[in-house]
């Protein structure tokens, strides 16, 4: 399947392009449109660099998501570039709209909209709200930290303190829709997370993924993304190989 092929334009997308048209408000919807196209070529780039599988490319109104059909034991470093690599090529193409401007080739009128749309949507996304990109980096920070469960359930708690706190400071109608989304992908978020730790651990026990780093512990929730794990287990050490064999051969 091409690239092309994997782009997903939501319903939603096409109505509101069409009632920007009939308003006269296609400008604005073009530059929304280019600044997240722009800035979901960024996440792409550096995804092809590490060479992971890109599923589905979803186009939103308020903005992009790229999902990927990756092992959970991905490198953190990898996904840390390809989160922080969308705001990059965002921040990088604004400053190209600013030369253009200063030098004369973009009116003011056309600036002001680049500028204020720009901010609103970087600013946005950057909040540290799942599934944004500000909580998936976030996520992957507290994974340098804590166990892959554990980072999990601070990133859901995390979220809906954020949103609450969105909806208590400032209410807009645009707000409340999109903390609506938000709320809705958080929820099924939580209902993936049995699911999540049991691909996590998975992958660990069938592909025996190994790293440099060793972490003890004593329990499966505990375990760590890159980090190899060294059980203690009543007064005796066992290696992660051994302890995930216990776990899908039901005795451990």
């Amino acid at each position: 399947m091409t690239l092309f092929k994997k782009i997903y334009i939501h319903p939603l997308t096409i109505v509101l392009a069409i009632i920007v048209t009939l308003t006269g408000m296609y400008k604005d919807f073009l530059i929304i449109f280019l600044i997240i196209i722009i800035h979901e070529l960024g996440h792409l780039f550096m995804s092809i660099i590490y060479k992971w599988n890109i599923d589905k490319i979803y186009i939103y109104p308020y903005g992009g998501c790229v999902k990927f059909n990756e092992k959970l034991n991905r490198p953190l470093k990898e996904e840390l570039l390809i989160l922080i690599n969308g705001p990059f090529f965002q921040i990088l193409f604004f400053i190209i709209i600013t030369i253009l401007y200063n030098n004369n080739i973009l009116s003011f009128r056309n600036y002001l909209l680049f500028k204020t749309y720009h901010f609103t949507l970087l600013f946005f996304n950057l909040l540290p709200i799942y599934p944004l990109d500000g909580g998936k980096i976030l996520n992957v920070l507290l994974e340098y930290i804590f166990p892959y469960k554990k980072s999990n359930k601070l990133i859901i708690i995390l979220s809906y303190l954020g949103i609450i706190f969105l909806l208590i400071n400032y209410k807009n109608i645009n707000l409340v829709m999109m903390s609506t989304f938000l709320i809705i992908e958080i929820t099924l978020y939580l209902k993936r997370q049995d699911y999540l730790f049991n691909k996590f651990l998975l992958e660990r026990y069938l592909y025996k993924i190994m790293y440099n780093k060793i972490k003890i512990t004593n329990k499966l929730d505990k375990m760590q993304r890159d980090r190899t794990h060294i059980f203690k287990v009543k007064n005796r050490y066992i290696s992660e190989e051994i302890a995930l064999n216990k776990r899908f051969s039901g005795k451990m």
